[in-house]
């Protein structure tokens, strides 16, 4: 049920201390519909699972 589609409004971040906030919001979402928002984390790590 859920479209791969850019979205109409984009996604805000702030910094709040040591942490990020990433909030997003529509104003008219249509009836029934669904979002899914999937995130990528660009980490690398070594041999040994420690992150550089």
């Amino acid at each position: 049920m859920t479209a791969e589609a850019a979205l109409r409004t984009a996604i805000a971040c702030r910094d709040e201390g040591e942490t990020r906030v990433y909030t997003w919001s529509t104003t008219a979402p249509a009836l029934h519909t669904r979002y899914r928002l999937e995130w990528r984390f660009r980490a690398q790590y070594d041999t040994k699972g420690e992150s550089r």
